[in-house]
């Protein structure tokens, strides 16, 4: 039971400081009419949401809202960052195309889930590493081999017969 202490006090901090996406005051209500640690109840509900998406729509849906909604958050983020385009919308517009690309294969070759072991636990690793701010995958992806074979297509080089000294 001593090792349960630290990582209530780790969940408790994380849900204290998003006080408004994880509903803290509904279970700091909770905790003070049941006397139960409200990281129990978040605990809970975090089951019961993640199990709900697991019966309505599979590891599909699981492994798409991982690839959805912190790299939306982001992006909006990367938006409202200025006019300017840096790093972080390059990061996350590439981030878009590799991972629209991702699932249009996956419904393309719909025999792709079923042939391959542990699919989706893949793609979940592969859009995390695609977007974690650490590995930023994507960028890796677009400068190492998107870039080099885009560039020369995108500027007319290739269609255009070179000048001659």
């Amino acid at each position: 039971m001593e090792q349960v202490g630290p990582v209530v006090k780790k969940v408790d901090d994380f849900i204290a400081k998003f006080p408004s996406l994880t509903q803290y005051e509904k279970f700091k209500e909770l905790e003070d009419k049941t006397g139960y640690s409200k990281v129990y109840f978040f605990a809970a509900s975090f089951s019961v949401a993640a199990i709900l998406i697991y019966i309505t729509g599979g590891m599909k849906l699981a492994s798409n809202l991982v690839g959805f909604l912190y790299p939306a958050y982001m992006s909006f983020k990367a938006l409202e960052g200025g006019k300017s385009i840096d790093g972080d919308a390059t990061q996350w517009m590439t981030y878009w195309i590799i991972f629209c690309s991702m699932n249009l294969l996956e419904d393309t070759f719909p025999f792709l889930p079923l042939s391959v072991s542990f699919f989706y636990i893949v793609k979940v690793l592969a859009v995390i590493w695609l977007y974690h701010p650490k590995t930023t995958g994507a960028q890796v992806i677009y400068s190492t081999g998107l870039r080099p074979y885009l560039l020369p297509l995108m500027d007319g080089s290739s269609t255009e017969p070179k000048k001659q000294k």
